[in-house]
């Protein structure tokens, strides 16, 4: 086995210095066509996708769901805006202007398809125009489940909207974007404030949060990475010899899960900064035994037959380790730790091979083009000083 790798890996250096030009422009076709997958990646945003769906209690919810219909429940709590400095401002949210602004909120959204059922203080009140301050006493002291919706200092209060949003992020959002229109619809008195919230939004507004983070994260930790680089490698085009393949490692691991319909979750929505911590390694290696090499005069070929074989042996055995740690997660119970180890095994998968097959043609490229570079700079040297010979003359 240690043979066989050793001598398709010697073919494989012989290979990338024949046909250097060729394999760059294979390997630039290829990111063109998975990264056309990237226009095609979502995230999930329903938590329910992330469970063990196939459990007992999870199936029986599902039945339950399908025969009853699936209920999401959103809140809408109006406050006393405390900031409000007014005679008119509100000051106890049992005002009648408060229960009128809900009275009038609860049959906009009593006519939404949408919702199912609403359930507030102005359910007692329907039908009333404007309650009085003693209907209002009155109606709470008979009915002690009043309560509920109302806060113990009477600063707050509560509309429950009951709804079968689904589990998509553009059904909450279309949804929430409807609650809002009839909130800013609803005439309000001075001084109080209403808010949405609810798991829905709350999920809503934590993806939001996570894809801006992995946005992020992901700024981050490739410029960090590539100032390291920098600082390791004390050139610039070192460290884009490393980092660039890094980053086409990356796009094929996003483009792929595009193409394959395979959208991030909240367990994998960070992969981005993950794979380009995990993979750099493989780069670094390639990059300074070829050095290493050349720094003793030996030529580029079995130079890059030394790399390529050396490293190559070394970083597929640490990479496999590594894509089977954490292949294995793919055996586990919860779906959420499965899609992590697989698209983590993934992106690794893809570090590696363009550790192999792309680090050794930029190296090449890179070589050749500072040849070829030095060479022009020494031949209109040459030519300047030729001219100038020839004026003295």
């Amino acid at each position: 086995m240690a043979d066989f790798l050793e001598t398709n890996l010697k073919k494989l250096a012989e290979i990338q210095k024949k046909h250097t030009k060729v394999l760059a422009i294979a390997v630039i076709l290829i990111t063109i066509i998975l990264g056309i997958g990237l226009k095609n990646l979502t995230i999930n945003s329903d938590f329910r996708k992330e469970m063990p769906t196939d459990l007992p209690i999870f199936a029986l919810n599902d039945r339950i769901s399908a025969k009853f219909g699936g209920q999401d429940m959103v809140l809408i709590a109006v406050q006393i805006d405390e900031s409000v400095d007014s005679k008119n401002a509100i000051r106890d949210i049992r005002d009648p202007r408060v229960i009128q602004s809900l009275i009038l909120l609860d049959q906009d959204l009593r006519g939404e398809t949408s919702v199912t059922s609403v359930m507030s203080p102005a359910s007692f009140f329907r039908g009333e125009n404007t309650p009085s301050p003693e209907n209002i006493t009155q109606t709470i002291r008979s009915n002690p489940s009043m309560n509920g919706f109302f806060s113990k200092n009477y600063k707050m209060v509560l509309m429950f909207v009951n709804t079968d949003i689904g589990s998509g992020e553009d059904q909450i959002q279309n949804f929430n974007k409807i609650l809002q229109e009839h909130i800013d619809n609803t005439p309000k008195p001075t001084g109080v404030k209403f808010g949405i919230t609810g798991q829905p939004i709350i999920r809503m507004t934590i993806f939001d949060l996570l894809k801006s983070d992995a946005v992020i994260t992901l700024i981050v930790s490739a410029v960090v990475i590539l100032l390291l680089l920098f600082l390791m490698e004390r050139t610039y085009t070192h460290a884009l010899l490393v980092f660039a393949p890094l980053s086409l490692g990356l796009i094929w691991t996003m483009g792929t899960l595009g193409w394959l319909g395979i959208p991030l979750s909240v367990a994998t929505v960070g992969l981005s900064s993950m794979i380009l911590g995990l993979g750099v390694e493989y780069g670094v290696f390639m990059l300074t035994r070829y050095n290493e090499e050349r720094d003793k005069n030996i030529s580029q070929l079995e130079s890059m037959k030394t790399t390529v074989h050396a490293i190559g042996t070394a970083v597929i055995g640490s990479g496999l380790t590594t894509i089977v740690g954490f292949g294995v997660l793919s055996f586990a119970t919860i779906p959420m730790m499965q899609h992590l180890g697989q698209t983590l095994a993934l992106g690794i998968a893809y570090c590696l091979l363009a550790a192999l097959f792309v680090n050794p043609v930029f190296i090449l490229l890179e070589e050749d083009f500072e040849y070829w570079n030095t060479h022009r700079k020494l031949e209109k040297l040459a030519a300047k000083k030729e001219m100038h010979v020839q004026r003295v003359r």
